[in-house]
């Protein structure tokens, strides 16, 4: 049973952790488990339906951006590759941990690591899987103020990585 339970991927591992958690909690708990789901039953379908637009939307924009387009464009450490970076990070659906083999698969094509940070921070501060619940939860003005936040953040990390090597060079 233990060599299943390594065989699994740690999203299921994390996700059986969490209903163990919630059933002892809700054994522990002087609350109603039925009680508090009805209260919060209209929350809950939001964001389900929150979850099947998000990924309709990460599933979009996955297929709108050609794989070729960082090899043709990112190679040069300019403020404009640096922005393209930031706004295709932001565009990048999908958890962190899945871009890494992207960066890695980047920087043996010569991509600058500037670059490579933008795209990161980026991707990692805003993902377009995020958009339905921003808009959905907190409102319009409120996303917009993240995403052009989220912008200045990783061009200004681009800009930051690419100072702070020319004080303490880094390894190519």
């Amino acid at each position: 049973m233990l060599e299943r339970l390594k065989k699994l991927s740690p999203e299921v591992k994390v996700g059986i952790s969490l209903i163990v958690l919630s059933i002892i909690l809700s054994i522990y708990s002087d609350k109603n488990i039925v009680h508090v789901l009805q209260q919060n039953r209209g929350l809950i379908i939001k964001i389900l339906l929150l979850t099947m637009l998000a990924v309709c939307i990460a599933t979009i924009v996955h297929f709108l951006i050609p794989p070729d387009y960082f090899k043709k464009y990112l190679k040069q450490n300019k403020l404009i590759y640096l922005v393209s970076a930031s706004v295709l990070g932001i565009l990048t659906p999908g958890p962190v941990y899945a871009i890494y083999p992207i960066v890695v698969i980047l920087k043996k094509e010569g991509i600058n690591n500037s670059i490579l940070v933008s795209y990161i921070t980026g991707q990692t501060i805003f993902g377009p899987a995020r958009i339905p619940f921003e808009i959905g939860l907190f409102g319009m003005n409120f996303f917009i103020y993240r995403i052009v936040l989220s912008l200045v953040m990783a061009i200004c990390a681009g800009l930051l990585y690419s100072w702070l090597s020319k004080v303490f060079p880094d390894k190519k």
